[in-house]
């Protein structure tokens, strides 16, 4: 249960850092907007998080796995929430 919990929290955590970091940074990073940038950061983000895993017991792999996809749907959820502003971050 205390891993479940951990997991999610993980993932909502990369989420949420991850949207706003790609909004806020990453706005003129012409390949940040690439079809393969989520695949990369969740790939880079499960990679951070693969030695925490063996070095903390109470974490799991499904901690290191939910934050990779957390930081992927970030990156995704950044660049759609870029198309639907304009160039100063307001929206249209």
């Amino acid at each position: 249960m205390v891993e479940l919990l951990l997991a999610g929290g993980a993932a909502y955590g990369g989420y949420k850092y991850t949207k706003k970091f790609v909004v806020k940074k990453l706005r003129f990073v012409p390949r940040a907007r690439k079809k393969a940038a989520p695949w990369l950061a969740g790939a880079g983000a499960l990679a951070i998080a693969v030695p925490l895993v063996t070095v903390l017991p109470i974490i799991g792999a499904l901690t290191a796995a939910a934050f990779g996809a957390g930081v992927a749907g970030g990156v995704v959820a950044g660049d759609k929430e870029l198309d639907s502003t304009n160039i100063w971050g307001d929206r249209r």
